[in-house]
């Protein structure tokens, strides 16, 4: 199955943040969901927390990452690794469209609906 992000429906989730669902339960996917994000130059994510992990990979833009009381550079071609229950957030600290492949479980639909 091939889908192109461009053709997907982005929803803003935080201000000047989005995400666009690339590969979901919709498509067959049954184990793990893949998702695009873009966060505009100033904006960032609110930090969350959750039971389940998730990778991301940036594609394009650089920005900062925090776990925990961390923050790291993020730059194109870094991956990251988020374990479970880990307070993180993500913001543009450049000029140009933060945007990064993110990889959540399944259960991650479940989760959300329970809170």
């Amino acid at each position: 199955m091939k889908v192109n992000y461009k053709d997907k429906e982005k929803e803003e989730v935080d201000e000047g943040v989005f995400r666009i669902w690339l590969l979901d339960e919709s498509l067959g996917a049954k184990n793990f969901f893949m998702r695009m994000f873009e966060i505009l130059p100033g904006k960032e994510t609110k930090e969350d927390k959750h039971p389940y992990e998730h990778e991301i990979f940036v594609v394009s833009g650089e920005g900062k990452i925090k776990t925990g009381n961390t923050w790291e550079d993020m730059y194109p071609g870094d991956a990251f690794f988020i374990p479970g229950n880990v307070i993180h957030s993500i913001k543009n600290s450049g000029k140009e469209i933060l945007k990064f492949i993110c990889i959540v479980p399944s259960s991650y639909r479940k989760y959300r609906k329970e809170r």
